[in-house]
């Protein structure tokens, strides 16, 4: 059983726990927290999000394991970390017991390999279309994902788990040129007029002016996204509460626009890990809005939706990787958070992160020589987009960091339970 999951305190949010019927669980990918009102940004407006934050339980401190799909999902469907190896009697397994179907539906073809990793009832995707912008919003890529869901809201109530995963800002960024005109003051530069997603690494910062366009234009598809979940969530909201699905909104990643040397993301050059690609929002809105407006301090991991969707069905779900969000306390119980892409490692602590790459990943981890690792570090939640490394000033800090991820990567890695952190990672800077 791995750390935290039996030692949670089981604090409902609300009194009364109201089972549901259906589930939808919509996860955009490339869209990141700091994209968000609701999450603190002050630059772009999504009033439908706020919306929805104003009928849901909102999770500020979501990180993602991995944020790669191909790489997250067998995992998140079966219970594991993605550092561990896959289990085979997690949430998907406990829903197919109930007779209560889980489909996947996507606009990314590469997913359809999960027909063949995962437990899933059914994977479908959508015809490829060409990369091309569209003249409104309702011609966009999103759009018509969007659609696909509103038709099944439509449809009459029945017990099922829909995981519709969008390419979203990995996909054609093709909103209307306009949206990101509309962004952009007199004196700054037009934003670029591209529709594939960009990509470009260097070991250097780029140019203030540069990296604002792809911002403007990133932003100009979380505006469209916006619209589409306000379409969506007006269609719920006419839906008797009894029809009403449970909504989990979230993300399996964000897209760095400049900061950390990268802009955008690629499958042959792995994604830095820095918290602009793992902070991720999550929101979960309950029939009729119950518990709208609750804010949860605590971390929250991907791996604890499909538990909590689990719990809303009335199905027991215990000793699993992940926990149930809406009867724990996350800010009491969860201590730790350590992500994985490749030899890249991110590990997080309430008032600590650090990242690292191990030297390969076929040497066993007692035999690394630690004092060959460069360890990046940094204060949380004050530093939040990282780009102070305070590792030098803080060597005690990183050298215990270290040691402690690469311990929890060991309990995974043998199926243990993941040790306690320190005492000195549970102590602010």
């Amino acid at each position: 059983m791995r750390q935290g999951t039996s030692s949670f305190t089981r604090v409902p949010l609300g009194r009364e726990r109201n089972f549901v019927r259906r589930a939808l669980v919509l996860v955009v990918d490339g869209w990141g927290a700091g994209f968000v009102g609701c999450y603190g940004n002050s630059w772009l407006d999504t009033p439908a999000l706020d919306q929805w934050a104003c009928q849901s339980v909102l999770f500020e401190q979501c990180q993602s394991e991995c944020p790669d799909p191909l790489i997250l999902y067998p995992h998140l469907f079966d219970g594991s970390h993605p550092l561990a190896p896959v289990a085979v009697d997690g949430p998907l397994a406990i829903l197919a017991d109930a007779d209560i179907p889980v489909h996947l539906l996507s606009d990314d073809p590469r997913l359809l390999q999960l027909r063949e990793t995962t437990r899933l009832t059914s994977v479908e995707t959508f015809p490829e279309v060409a990369d091309v912008a569209a003249d409104s919003a309702e011609e966009t890529t999103l759009a018509r994902f969007a659609g696909v869901l509103l038709d099944w809201l439509e449809e009459p109530a029945r017990e099922e788990v829909i995981w519709a995963h969008a390419r979203g800002m990995l996909g054609p960024w093709d909103a209307p040129y306009s949206y990101r005109e509309n962004l952009a003051d007199e004196d700054d530069p037009a934003p670029p007029e591209v529709v594939h997603p960009p990509f470009e690494r260097e070991n250097r910062k780029f140019d203030a002016d540069y990296a604002l366009g792809f911002t403007q234009a990133y932003a100009g598809q979380v505006t469209v996204l916006d619209m589409l979940l306000g379409e969506l969530l007006a269609t719920i909201e006419e839906l008797p509460i009894d029809e009403q699905p449970l909504v989990v909104l979230t993300s399996t990643g964000g897209y760095p626009l400049g900061l950390h040397g990268q802009i955008g993301r690629e499958d042959d050059a792995p994604v830095r890990l820095y918290s602009d690609t793992l902070h991720v929002p999550l929101l979960i809105r309950q029939p009729g809005g119950k518990e709208g407006l609750s804010r949860c301090q605590g971390i929250a991991r991907l791996a604890d939706v499909l538990p909590t969707v689990v719990e809303s069905f009335g199905l027991p779900m215990s000793g699993r990787e992940g926990v149930d969000l809406l009867g724990v306390r996350l800010s009491e119980s969860r201590e730790h958070l350590l992500c994985g892409l490749g030899d890249q490692r991110y590990f997080r602590t309430h008032d600590w992160s650090l990242r690292y790459h191990l030297p390969n990943e076929e040497t066993p981890l007692e035999a690394l020589e630690l004092d060959q690792i460069v360890v990046e570090l940094f204060v949380k939640p004050d530093d939040r987009w990282e780009v102070n490394n305070v590792a030098d000033r803080c060597k005690n800090i990183a050298e215990i960091g270290l040691r402690t991820a690469l311990a929890i990567e060991q309990a995974y890695r043998d199926d243990q339970p993941c040790p306690e952190i320190p005492e000195e990672l549970r102590t602010p800077a």
